[in-house]
């Protein structure tokens, strides 16, 4: 297989200050992963990123298993509440309502909180914030 050293200019121009941006980023982390396996660095450089700054791996996520995905958060800047709802429901697919359950939380909209304040976390981590917030914050 020929791989190309590719450059995505429209992905080069896309900001990490934008919270749609990076929740779309997150929503289309296969995408992602498709654009890099093609050779396009800034796809690769996306994803590195995220997967530092949140500790999310999706190739350690296992149905069965869940205990070494789950401990990705500890990687990351990420809450462990931030981390469940952002990884399982913007990266795996799961709907608002199933980590909800999952999690034991009453309502939906504690998820879309945890979602909305990950990615303000995520975004000032990218723009080189401090992460100590994290422990500020019990997480």
């Amino acid at each position: 297989m020929r791989v190309r050293n590719t450059i995505n200019d429209e992905l080069l121009r896309v900001s990490y200050s934008e919270p749609k941006n990076i929740k779309n980023f997150l929503r289309n982390w296969s995408g992602l992963e498709s654009l890099s396996l093609k050779g396009d660095t800034v796809a690769l450089c996306i994803l590195a990123d995220l997967k530092k700054v949140t500790g999310i791996d999706p190739e350690l996520y296992d149905r069965h298993s869940r205990e070494a995905f789950d401990e990705g958060y500890k990687d990351g800047c990420l809450t462990y509440y931030q981390f469940m709802s952002i990884a399982y429901t913007l990266v795996l697919g799961y709907s608002q309502e199933e980590i909800a359950y999952v999690m034991g939380v009453v309502d939906h909209s504690v998820i879309n909180k945890n979602i909305h304040t990950g990615i303000k976390r995520v975004i000032k981590v990218l723009e080189g914030g401090a992460d100590e917030d994290k422990m500020q914050a019990g997480g």
